[in-house]
């Protein structure tokens, strides 16, 4: 099978077969044979639709995008060579051969090396080597070297006394001076694992905190400070920890050691679980709040990623995050830099130059209307602009509505919606979106109210500072021409009140909704921002992580009433 799916299609890496022994040590089972012609069938970009059709958890983990996402923020040198070690079937190595300039990965299985190889079939700068690291011998050495994933299970693939430490110590001969490893694992005192969640490598909740010793399956994870020496021991003189959330298989935030999450970053978390939600005995979304109050977030985060180096110069990029969800070409991460730097970087670089594009010239119109906007920069197709340390608006009104200060949050509103109506020009009301799209047939001026030449509708509150009273914008990634500036309005109120509900009881949307004379229109709007959220969100990709994300607090308490004997 693997024979003519190669011959078929040509693929353009090295694949190098001379240290591997016959024997696949580590595998899924038959659903590798599965996904390996699956990925033969279909290009990358397809394959949201291609999991949702096929729909598994090996087929979601394998070949969802979000596996990506542990990386492909990293400020790798575009020169550079990679040893990717454990590249299973391929999930990063795509976007490593993109990053830089070659890249060797390593894997046990013959099987999954071959998808691999199918999945990267286009990429001439990628050598694929089959066998164990440890009988390899290379004729080079390289810049950066990936473990991800990999650390955990050397008590099974090191035969030494200590093999977690010898094997940091082996591949270390590999790396170039002021060559960098990056490390991702699990960390056994994951806040999801005190919270009854099945250890990722056994299958049984609370392993790690028994120190392994239930399933004995020769797989160990560590905790920060253990982390932290076995890479020191091992002779890095340097590390920086990063910490992806949910964890670093399928992450859609990196914090660091530099940027710890603050308790109203973490509300649009969505956790999930394999596979299934029946050990959980808490809800790890309500921890979060004690556990980052209480300063020991660090100690019980779900995963860590860690750059190791001899070179002191480690942790340039202090945080990202994803916008996941989106279709590829619009998909972009956001970064934090150690040199106070905001960047966004599209995450697919051909495709998403021409968004990162528009970002910059709707910033330069919404500063040509008068509005004050946070100066931004084209730099190597990133769009750059500083830090700013001051409060967004959102976190005024949140703070007001904490205070139940109805007065404050309404004055915000007022100044919000009065820089949405001079934004842009206005227009004739027969010349609105909504009946040019007949979304409305029945041209109604009172309905609409003024019509905006051009709309900015990314003008939410969490795209805005509240400096000594005024507002400065930023992330106007979207426009859309010919919109009422009430629909602009909508669009920052569904933000504010789907994000944070409790905002419902202080200050209830309809009454705002009737203030600024949104009811009238308000279904038309809704139909609106399906047909936009059509253009813009990946619904495949959506569908398929809905799956597995979010707790089940009915099943925390059932399972609780077992653990004490009692009938739920």
């Amino acid at each position: 099978m693997y024979r003519e799916l190669i011959e078929k299609l040509n693929p353009k890496p090295t694949f190098n077969l001379k240290w591997y022994k016959d024997g696949d040590l580590y595998s899924d089972g038959d659903i590798e044979d599965i996904l390996i012609k699956l990925i033969a069938e279909n290009e990358p970009e397809k394959y949201a639709d291609v999991i949702l059709a096929n729909m598994s958890w090996p087929t979601y983990y394998h070949l969802t995008h979000l596996r990506k996402n542990i990386l492909n923020w990293y400020p790798f040198e575009k020169e550079s060579s990679v040893l990717e070690i454990g590249c299973g079937m391929g999930a990063i190595t795509n976007m490593l051969c993109e990053k830089c300039h070659d890249v060797t990965a390593v894997e046990l299985s013959k099987r999954r090396a071959t998808a691999t190889l199918l999945r990267c079939r286009e990429r001439e700068n990628l050598e694929i080597i089959v066998g164990n690291l440890n009988d390899i011998q290379f004729d080079k050495k390289f810049d950066y070297i990936t473990l991800i994933g990999v650390l955990e299970y050397q008590g099974t693939y090191t035969n030494t006394e200590n093999p977690y430490l010898d094997f940091l110590m082996e591949i270390k001969k590999f790396l170039k001076p002021g060559g960098k490893l990056l490390i991702a694992i699990e960390n056994k005192y994951g806040l999801k694992y005190w919270c009854g969640a099945r250890e990722d490598h056994t299958g049984f909740p609370f392993e790690g905190m028994n120190q392994y010793s239930i399933t004995n399956k020769g797989v160990r994870t560590f905790s920060k400070k253990e982390l932290e020496d076995l890479v020191k021991d091992s002779g890095f003189a340097h590390s920086f920890f990063y910490y992806p959330l949910p964890d670093y298989k399928l992450p859609t935030v990196l914090y660091s050691q530099k940027q710890l999450p603050k308790n109203e970053n973490m509300h649009n978390l969505q956790p999930y679980y394999i596979p299934d939600r029946k050990t959980l005995v808490a809800d790890e979304m309500g921890v979060y709040k004690d556990v980052i109050e209480n300063g020991v977030f660090e100690f019980f985060a779900n995963s860590f990623l860690v750059e190791c180096s001899d070179d002191g110069h480690l942790g340039r990029v202090t945080f990202s995050c994803f916008s996941t969800e989106r279709k590829e070409k619009y998909r972009i991460a956001t970064l934090f830099t150690d040199e106070g730097k905001v960047e966004k970087v599209p995450l697919n670089e051909t495709e998403g130059a021409a968004h990162i594009w528009q970002g910059v010239k709707n910033g330069l119109a919404l500063q040509k209307a008068g509005k004050n906007v946070l100066p931004m920069q084209l730099k190597n197709g990133r769009l750059v602009s500083e830090f700013v340390q001051g409060q967004s608006l959102e976190e005024v009104v949140l703070e007001a509505v904490e205070r139940k200060n109805k007065f404050e949050v309404c004055r915000i509103l007022d100044m919000v919606y009065q820089e949405i109506l001079s934004s842009s020009q206005h227009i004739a009301a027969e010349e609105n979106i909504f009946y040019t799209m007949e979304i409305d047939k029945e041209v109604n001026a009172d309905k609409y109210g003024p019509i905006l030449k051009v709309g900015f509708i990314d003008m939410i509150l969490r795209n805005a500072f509240y400096i000594d009273g005024n507002i400065q914008w930023f992330d106007q990634e979207w426009v859309l021409e010919c919109v009422p500036a009430g629909f602009v309005f909508y669009r920052m109120l569904v933000a504010l009140y789907q994000s944070f509900p409790y905002v419902d009881k202080v200050l209830p949307v309809g009454g705002i909704a009737n203030k600024y004379g949104l009811l009238a229109a308000w279904n038309e709007y809704n139909m609106m921002e399906n047909l936009f959220a059509d253009m813009v969100i990946d619904r495949a990709h959506v569908a398929e992580s809905n799956v597995y994300r979010g707790g089940d607090r009915t099943a925390c308490v059932n399972n609780i009433q077992k653990l004490l004997g009692i009938s739920p």
